[in-house]
């Protein structure tokens, strides 16, 4: 997943609790100076790098673990940016999950936020699971995310607004009684996914009336945000975002990607040229991490993830797995699943010890 930027409306309330959580002003970095006239704005962004820095900086100084939990309640006030505007001004909470889903990248590049149903009608806001999600700087990301989204769902929905759970990719951390005290739900850890469950009986509840002029001008404004996002970055990510997000193929031609960016399909080659790479190499570069992933996360044989990948079969997948990795998949999956059972008995022992 590509991730190069972040929304300056989930840093904000994290400054403003991390300023209730000390006696002492945050003191004057580099850092601050430099984005300063960014976080004024709440439909600004900035690096992941600059994010996890002053992250870092903002819990070390509050002396706080769990800043990036406490940080939601500040959302209402701190927060505001177009999304939140759309977000609020939804007649039903349906429709406002249906916007957080198509924009849900301008709170973070690369974010894919999908809504599911299960059969006991349990709604799913789910996240994407980061491999590295064990990290703590993954870790304060994810908890700003499910905060934010937490904290908008109780401003959407007010006070009867249930949560039934909250389920977390990554180990329990020490602060874990924090979870329950300021996020008012039941959390697990170590789950095979990130998401905010609560019973589908909210969706459609009457929430507003929204003056159907309003809503549409706030709309107007997050597409075009949204518009301006998918521009950015080099031509080589924006065709990775796309691939990575099911909006081209990955059997797609030139004439067909060209088309997709508004441009000619010289002028497409010419972009990658400059960027030294292909949008061959750029597909390839897509297949071999998407089957990485089935080979980590699935069952299928590497004959079906070939043809899933839409390759011929399982000796072109083998061709460009050992070109890009140095090894088969079959190796792949074998090496990383064998890192996996020493990891875990690895665990095991130091818990039974």
């Amino acid at each position: 997943m590509i991730q190069s930027s972040i929304s300056v409306a989930l840093i904000r309330p994290l400054i403003d609790a991390a300023g209730n959580q000390t006696s002492n002003s945050i003191p004057a970095t580099p850092l601050d100076s430099r984005l300063m006239k960014l976080l004024k704005d709440p439909d600004a962004r900035i690096s992941i790098s600059d994010a996890d820095a002053l992250i870092n900086n903002l819990i070390r100084t509050s002396n706080q673990s769990s800043l990036c939990v406490y940080a939601a309640q500040k959302a209402v006030s701190q927060s505001s940016c177009q999304l939140q505007h759309l977000f609020l001004c939804s007649n039903t909470l349906r429709e406002a999950l249906y916007y957080l889903e198509k924009f849900s990248a301008l709170l973070c590049d690369g974010l894919e936020i999908n809504v599911t149903r299960t059969r006991d009608n349990i709604i799913k806001v789910k996240l994407p699971v980061n491999e590295q999600s064990y990290l703590s700087q993954e870790r304060y990301r994810s908890e700003l995310l499910v905060g934010i989204l937490l904290s908008w769902l109780k401003q959407l929905c007010g006070n009867e607004m249930e949560i039934n759970g909250i389920n977390l990719p990554f180990p329990q951390p020490s602060y874990v009684s924090d979870y329950n005290s300021y996020w008012k739900s039941t959390t697990s850890f170590n789950s095979d996914e990130c998401s905010i469950q609560f019973q589908a009986k909210f969706l459609d509840q009457g929430l507003h009336n929204t003056n159907p002029h309003i809503l549409n001008m706030i709309k107007r404004d997050v597409e075009e945000q949204y518009k301006k996002l998918t521009r950015s970055g080099s031509l080589a990510d924006r065709i990775k975002r796309a691939l990575e997000q099911d909006k081209l193929s990955l059997k797609a031609n030139q004439q067909v990607v060209a088309e997709h960016f508004h441009i000619s399909a010289r002028t497409l080659n010419r972009h990658l040229q400059k960027e030294n790479t292909s949008l061959k190499q750029v597909v390839t570069e897509c297949r071999v991490h998407k089957a990485k992933k089935l080979l980590l996360e699935s069952e299928l044989s590497i004959e079906q993830i070939a043809l899933q990948l839409g390759l011929s079969g399982r000796r072109t997948l083998d061709r460009i797995f050992i070109k890009q990795t140095q090894d088969s998949p079959a190796q792949y999956r074998n090496k990383q699943r064998h890192s996996t059972e020493i990891e875990n008995t690895s665990s095991l022992a130091i818990a039974a010890g």
